[in-house]
Order: C-alpha cells, then structure tokens, then sequence
C-alpha cells in the first residue's frame, strides 16, 4: 500500500511539473527576472529616448507598485499591436477600449491610462467639426494602425496612410493632403519639437479613453494594475507625472 501512495504522489508531481513546462506564462507570472516589455507606437511626448516620456515614466511607476520592473519602448503602431498580441511584449500602451475584439490575445486593464482628444489638423481649409461626416470632402492623412481613425475614416475625397507623424505633417506641407488627424498630445509635442505651428481645428472629433493592454499570460496581473493605477490619481503620483511630461506642452500651445 505504501508504495502504491508513492508512486502515485510521483506521479501527481511528476505531473504538476508537466503542467508548468506546458504554461511558460505560469513561470513568467512567478519569476519576473527581466523587465517587462510594455511597448507603444507613440513617441514624444510618451516615449522617449531620455526615458522622461509620459508613458515611461507611468509604466515604470506602475510596475514598480506591485513589485514588477518594466520598461516602455517605441515600436511602429502596428507592429506594437502585433508583438503584444503575439506575447513578444507583455502589453501594449494605450489604445482605445474594445481592442480585444481585433486581437484576442490582449485583455485591457480597466482603469484608463489617459484621455485622448483626436484632433483635424489643417494649414488651408477651415469647416466646422461635426462628426466623422465632417472629413468626407477632403483629402485625409493618418498613422497606419490607429484604430479610430481606420474604423471611422473609410470615406472621403482620398485616404493616406503613412508610417509615423512626421511623414503625417509633410503631407499638409507638401499639400498632399488638406487635413490629417493626430491626437492633440502628439501634435502639440511635434510643434515643440520642430518649432512650427500647425493650425488645428475645435472641438476635437472624438475624444476617448486610453488604456493599458496586456497579453493574457500576464492576464492575473490586470487586477492589481487596475488597482494601482487608481492609487496613482489618489494620492497624487499620476498627476507628478503629468505635470513633468505632458502639461509643458500645455503651456507651449498658450492653453
């Protein structure tokens, strides 16, 4: 009888460690002996070589909170998608709520990261901003990948897509194109950056909620995120950030 327990509590072990070697994330979710990779298709002001971007800073914060270092890195904005939804990275920061549809791999923590205002920039035309509807006369340009501007932009005089936002300004510069959407945060830092002003039109045509997205072998891990991020805006260290990477830009823009 003994040696029937035996065998059968080796083989339970035996087992459980085939189970582990079978789930990689189940390791990943113990060990965490490299930071996580949260990467991003944004640039300045959210990513930054000098690590001082509003996502650097955020991310590292964030992690640190729950006993987990992680770094933010700039990939192209689809390519971002593709290496977090394909477990490359472990998450991708920040896109818009209901990604998961388009990539089932991503679970979205809850608490948003930021709000984004989505923004008609022009150097000619002037129209009122009312709606989507608003774009159909022109010719548009935006950034490959970006979700809300690829579902919402399918008519109009013509589409260009392009690979990042400084090809985005050359098109209104070269009269390529008479209007191109960016968010307010992005246009604001490349008019800092290149020391141009780019005329941008009000209201926004879409505003919306930005959030973290992990891939769903950290997914016991959004909880905490979720949990820790509201911390942040509590007591205080969210805004500390927001003041040192994003409010200059405010300030730049004369707001």
């Amino acid at each position: 009888m003994q040696v029937h327990y035996t065998a059968v509590a080796a083989a339970a072990r035996l087992a459980a460690v085939l189970i582990v070697l079978c789930m990689p994330g189940l390791l990943q979710a113990i060990t965490f002996d490299e930071p996580l990779i949260i990467n991003s298709g944004r640039k300045h002001p959210f990513v930054q070589p000098d690590g001082a971007g509003f996502y650097d800073l955020l991310v590292k914060a964030l992690f640190k909170r729950i006993g987990i270092k992680a770094e933010c890195v700039y990939l192209p904005s689809e390519r971002a998608l593709i290496n977090a939804n394909s477990g490359i990275d472990a998450g991708n920061i920040a896109r818009i709520e209901g990604l998961e549809k388009k990539y089932p791999n991503l679970v979205r923590v809850p608490e948003k990261v930021v709000d984004f205002e989505f923004m008609v920039y022009t150097n000619k035309v002037t129209f009122p901003v009312n709606g989507w509807e608003s774009l159909v006369p022109y010719n548009v340009g935006f950034v490959t990948g970006w979700k809300i501007f690829e579902k919402n932009i399918t008519r109009a005089r013509s589409i260009t897509k392009v690979r990042n936002p400084s090809q985005l300004f050359e098109l209104l510069a070269n009269e390529r194109a008479e209007v191109v959407m960016f968010d307010r945060w992005g246009g604001l830092s490349w008019m800092k950056e290149h020391g141009v002003k780019v005329h941008h039109l009000e209201p926004p045509i879409a505003k919306r909620e930005m959030f973290l997205y992990m891939h769903k072998k950290y997914r016991s891990l959004v909880p905490r995120l979720a949990q820790e991020l509201a911390a942040m805006k509590s007591d205080g260290e969210y805004q500390r950030i927001y003041d040192k990477s994003l409010k200059p830009l405010l300030e730049f823009n004369g707001e």
